[in-house]
């Protein structure tokens, strides 16, 4: 607990310091303030060690400040300058460097992939588009057994990575159905290296960041981090704050191993929606709904970015990004005119409760013009089997008893004894009730979502399951809710349009 309060403390200090580059006066005091809570609360709450939050309004930047430290053994605070890995961020500058290709007429998004790659299995049946929508079928490498082994060592290529899944079958006949699979953007990395002659590190480098003035983004190697780069941290079971498991960057590349900060992010979207680097007819595809956007999952999803509306009928337009030590959301409202970047250096972070409360913020809140009545979602179903053992799992872990051989490789590494510990200690939150709230199935594995209600507090619990019988991962996480009083703002005055 030694680390938690020294992250509570240090978020008051920087707040103090005003580590906060020049910004415009597009909020009010007020809204200025109730942001700043929300940095704090996600800190000194130890929902992540660190945080930076920006946010752009008719083209100006109105706010950035980081809370909390970058390095947390060496007591470095956040920066709005800092640079955080940004995941599955990553994807959507991958999809629009296919487009660009497309642009240059060297393919076409409805290409068989066996027009590039005739070798690789199931090449005829996929096309280009289906990998850019999440809805190839392809199995997605980074659910292979014994993973954080593999990929400790460095990958000599994008295909090391694609050759983990080659021997599987497709989950779905492609087109089918929307499933996320992180394989699909290897290939696409494969394919701008074959038609580019560049490294994929080079494209980006010299066809987008060269030319948009992104100075601190960069696709991450084994060997290229910058000093400044926030560490990775995780915390188990609500224990104290460590390094996160590591895997080499090189396993990552188009599927999420970029490196970016809020300024040049705010440069990557004023250029993607200015026409800076697609065409108007590729910049439509890129965002429209895929082949199997009507089937769970998928609902807005387009190439590597998902569009959608806020409640007030608004356009949302974003993506997520979650490594094994951050979590970053890059959101932008086009009826707003208004970004909101959200950079985190904890992979569970809940990007989308702060970019949310941060939107009620910003943008007054009105009822929407005749709102769409939706039926709510289904439950989600479930192996009645599978959830009792679920449950029974954690409940027995609490009271110390953990059967390893029902555990693969990688879950027996990561339950050390501190970790049983840490789980033992979730005793003194009192019996627990157990709701399913979601599955993700994504062959050879089945994610269980819990929400756990306790007398102290409720917490997220995910339980994965192995097709080959084991336990593949276990996840304890905190619930981030903002207290009503941390959003409440009076009324905004109207912001008046930049000249």
């Amino acid at each position: 607990m030694l680390l938690f309060a020294a992250v509570a403390a240090l978020t008051t200090v920087a707040a103090a310091q005003g580590q906060q580059r020049p910004v415009g006066s597009g909020l009010s005091a007020a809204q200025t303030a109730a942001i700043d809570r929300l940095g704090q609360f996600s800190v000194s709450g130890r929902f992540a060690p660190s945080v930076v939050i920006a946010v752009e309004r008719k083209g100006q930047t109105v706010y950035a400040r980081g809370f909390g430290y970058r390095n947390v053994e060496a007591q470095l605070p956040a920066l709005s300058s800092t640079p955080y890995l940004i995941g599955s961020n990553t994807k959507q500058f991958a999809a629009a460097a296919i487009l660009m290709l497309q642009d240059q007429g060297k393919l076409r998004v409805d290409d068989r992939l066996s027009k590039y790659f005739p070798a690789i299995p199931h090449a005829r049946e996929v096309t280009l588009r289906q990998l850019l929508t999440m809805c190839s079928g392809i199995a997605d490498y980074v659910e292979v057994p014994q993973l954080l082994k593999i990929v400790r060592r460095p990958a000599r290529s994008p295909a090391q990575a694609v050759a983990l899944v080659k021997d599987l079958p497709l989950d779905f006949r492609p087109g089918t159905r929307w499933q996320y699979s992180n394989s699909g953007y290897m290939l696409l990395q494969m394919l701008v290296e074959r038609l580019s002659g560049m490294s994929f590190h080079d494209f980006l480098q010299r066809r987008i960041f060269a030319r948009l003035g992104m100075h601190a983004t960069y696709l991450a190697l084994s060997n290229n981090l910058g000093p400044t780069l926030a560490g990775e941290y995780s915390s188990f079971a609500f224990g104290p704050w460590e390094r996160a498991p590591h895997w080499d960057y090189s396993w990552f590349g188009a599927a999420g191993a970029l490196v970016s900060d809020v300024s040049d992010l705010e440069k990557w979207n004023a250029a993607l929606d200015g026409g800076k680097l697609l065409s108007a007819q590729s910049l439509k595809e890129m965002l429209a709904p895929g082949p199997a956007a009507s089937t769970p999952g998928g609902e807005g999803y387009g190439m590597g970015i998902r569009a959608g509306r806020m409640p007030n009928g608004h356009r949302f337009i974003w993506h997520g990004g979650n490594t094994t030590g951050s979590a970053t959301q890059d959101a932008r409202f086009p009826d707003d005119k208004l970004s909101i970047i959200v950079l985190s250096n904890t992979g569970y972070y809940s990007y989308n409760a702060t970019v949310q409360a941060i939107y009620k913020i910003v943008v007054p809140q009105t009822p929407a013009v005749n709102p769409a009545k939706e039926a709510p979602p289904p439950p989600p179903q479930a192996d009645p089997a599978k959830l009792r053992a679920a449950t029974r799992w954690l409940d027995d872990a609490i009271a110390g008893r953990i059967e390893m051989g029902k555990l693969n490789e990688d879950v027996s590494a990561v339950l050390t004894p501190p970790h049983r510990a840490a789980l033992r200690a979730l005793s003194q939150y009192g019996s627990r009730k157990y709701t399913l709230v979601g599955t993700d199935r994504r062959r050879p594995t089945t994610t269980y979502f819990f929400t756990v209600e306790t007398k102290k507090k409720p917490f997220d619990y995910q339980y994965k399951w192995h097709d080959d019988g084991r336990i593949a991962d276990i996840l304890i996480l905190p619930i981030l809710e903002f207290p009503k009083e941390a959003i409440a703002t009076p009324s905004p005055a109207p912001v008046p349009d930049q000249p």
